[in-house]
């Protein structure tokens, strides 16, 4: 027969535990709000680049 866990008893990795820290919300909108630059490394050595710029309302 099969028990259930409760989410309290079930194994978590260390680096996955986030219970005891708080967020900060908004920590990183105002740099958001400014855009940025995605580089993908290809294989073959070339690199791709991908601009983001934030939608205006």
């Amino acid at each position: 027969m099969k028990t259930q866990q409760s989410e309290t008893e079930v194994d978590v990795l260390p680096e996955y535990e986030f219970s005891g820290k708080k967020g900060e919300r908004g920590k990183y909108y105002h740099a958001y709000q400014q855009g940025h630059t995605v580089k993908i490394h290809q294989e073959d050595g070339s690199v791709m680049v991908q601009c983001f710029a934030a939608e205006s309302e």
